[in-house]
Formats: C-alpha cells, sequence, structure tokens
C-alpha cells in the first residue's frame, strides 16, 4: 500500500490502538500517583545508606528513574507495537533562528497567560500547588544536590521525555485518524497526567501550541527547544531572589515584545483549530476507550489528594 493510501479502521480497531498508549499513558500515572503517595511513609523504612539524603532527595531521584523508565521502556514499546517509526518525527526541520526564538517565546507567553488565569485555583486552595522550598538555596550540601536534581529532572528530561511520549507518540497516532484531532487530543492527554489543576490548565494550552509546531515542522524537534527553553526560564525566575524580581519583569516584557513583533511580521500561523479537531464521533472514541477511562479517574483521583 502506497504511504499516501487511505486505510480505512472500524471504531474496535480505533480503540484497540488508543488502548495500546492508553494502557502505559495509565501505567503512567499509576506509578507516580502512587510513588508520591507511599514514599514518605516508606522512608523511615530504607537502608540507613539511604536515609542519609532527604526525603525531596529521595523523591527527584525516584522521579527521574521513573520518567526514564516510562519513556524507554513503556512508550518504546508502544512505538513498535503500533509501528510509528518515530525516527520520522525527530528529523532537524528547516527553521531559522529567528522562527526558532519567535516560536520558542510564544510557547513561554502562553504559559504565563494560562498559568495567570489558573491562579485562581491558588484563592481557592493555597495548597493545590507544588511548592520547591529547596529551590535557589545554594547553602547547604543538601540543597545544591536538590538543586541539580531538580534541574535535571524538570529542564532536561521531563521536557525531552513529554516531547517522545505525547507529541512524537500519542498525536502521531491520534493523528491517523485525523490531524487535528491528534493536536487537541494529545494535548488533552498531556493535561490529565499532570498532578494538579493549577499545572493541568497551562499544560492543555502548551501542549495544543507545541502539538500545532510538531504538526507545521512534522518533527518533534522543535517541540524540544521550546520545552526546554519553556523550563530553563521558569526555573530561572524560581531561583530568581527576591530583591531581584526587576528582572522577572523585564524577562516576561521581553517575552512579549518577541511575540508581538512574531505576529506582526507574520512570522508564525496563528491557526489553533481546524475541521476534525472537534469531531465528536473521534473524542467519542478516544474517551469510551478503556484505558483512557482509568486515566480520567486517575486524573480526578490525582485532583482530590492534592487538595487533602
Amino acid at each position: 500500500m502506497a504511504n499516501t493510501d487511505v486505510k480505512v479502521i472500524t471504531k474496535k480497531q480505533a480503540k484497540k490502538e488508543i488502548g495500546v498508549f492508553g494502557r502505559a499513558l495509565a501505567f503512567y500515572l499509576l506509578l507516580f500517583l502512587g510513588f508520591q503517595i507511599v514514599t514518605p511513609y516508606i522512608y523511615p523504612y530504607l537502608p540507613s545508606v539511604l536515609k542519609q539524603y532527604s526525603v525531596t532527595t529521595i523523591e527527584l531521584v525516584l522521579n527521574i528513574l521513573l520518567t526514564i523508565f516510562v519513556t524507554a521502556v513503556l512508550f518504546r514499546n508502544v512505538n513498535y507495537e503500533l509501528n510509528l517509526n518515530i525516527k520520522d518525527y525527530l528529523k532537524k526541520p528547516r527553521i531559522d533562528f529567528f522562527q526558532m526564538l519567535s516560536i520558542t517565546s510564544i510557547g513561554i507567553g502562553i504559559y504565563f497567560i494560562a498559568t495567570g488565569v489558573t491562579s485562581i485555583f491558588y484563592f481557592i486552595n493555597p495548597n493545590n500547588e507544588i511548592v520547591n522550598t529547596f529551590l535557589g538555596n545554594f547553602r547547604t550540601q543538601e540543597a545544591i544536590l536538590d538543586n541539580i536534581l531538580y534541574f535535571c529532572l524538570y529542564v532536561i528530561i521531563k521536557p525531552i521525555c513529554d516531547e517522545y511520549i505525547f507529541r512524537g507518540i500519542i498525536q502521531r497516532q491520534l493523528g491517523h485518524y485525523g490531524r487535528y484531532f491528534g493536536v487537541l487530543g494529545s494535548a488533552f492527554l498531556y493535561a490529565i497526567v499532570q498532578p494538579n489543576l493549577m499545572r493541568a490548565i497551562p499544560s492543555f494550552f502548551v501542549g495544543w501550541y507545541m502539538a500545532l509546531v510538531t504538526l507545521r515542522y512534522h518533527s518533534i524537534r522543535p517541540g524540544f527547544v521550546i520545552h526546554v527553553y519553556l523550563h530553563l526560564f521558569i526555573w530561572l525566575l524560581e531561583i530568581i531572589p527576591g530583591n531581584y524580581l526587576w528582572v522577572v519583569s523585564i524577562l516576561i516584557v521581553l517575552v512579549y515584545i518577541i511575540v508581538a513583533f512574531s505576529f506582526f511580521s507574520r512570522r508564525v500561523n496563528t491557526n489553533l483549530v481546524r475541521y476534525g479537531a472537534t469531531e465528536w464521533k473521534l473524542w467519542k472514541i478516544l474517551l469510551t476507550t478503556p484505558s483512557i477511562v482509568l486515566c480520567i479517574l486517575l486524573f480526578i483521583a490525582n485532583i482530590i489528594y492534592s487538595y487533602l
């Protein structure tokens, strides 16, 4: 069959294919929810050689190991089972420095706008957001270690793994049923793996944007760059001392200046939704697949746990 031929599949077949990555995604959620709940309770029973490290350090190491395991083992197997040939999505696209700067700045801008809107959830429950008190503290060896681990996880490992999973695997598979359904569907699934609403809503819009970039350039490499620089930008803002908050304002203003210039010079495509993205029959298949239903239930459980 030629690559341009259309392959017709039944709803049952589509659910079976979605179930392949859906089961891996559900296991992903179960792992992280379970380790989040269990780690503080098992810490007192750890060997003495591990108890010299704090609970935070142990959690960061476990998070790194779990993220790599889920990506390199579970979703690599999904890639082979669905025969997605992810190597096609790793090709270097034709994109110059100023285009890359533009689309990266837009991604950062979308994140801050969405985060500002979702700040209402912070006022409803201030404990809903995850606070890492060690960030920016380099006074002790333990704090330095935690900062290094957090940087490796949040700025390098998570962005690369998330792009591989959600744009490389999930968007590519859902895109077989509809290109723009793949965009919106992968953004939705990216949102429901977040630990709370404060993270889920911005992640949906950022995931939507990066899925569009992936579709535009037929590569996840621009998504890697956007995601890494977005998290690097957020990390820098988190570690800046309080007396240098004026630097934060300057950086954010600079981002929006670049965004405004990008739209003015028409360096980016502003089309966000096209036909097929909201087609109900495709969403019905996705949302009635058992493993995806389980993912949604685990997301709800995550939200409830974050409010306790």
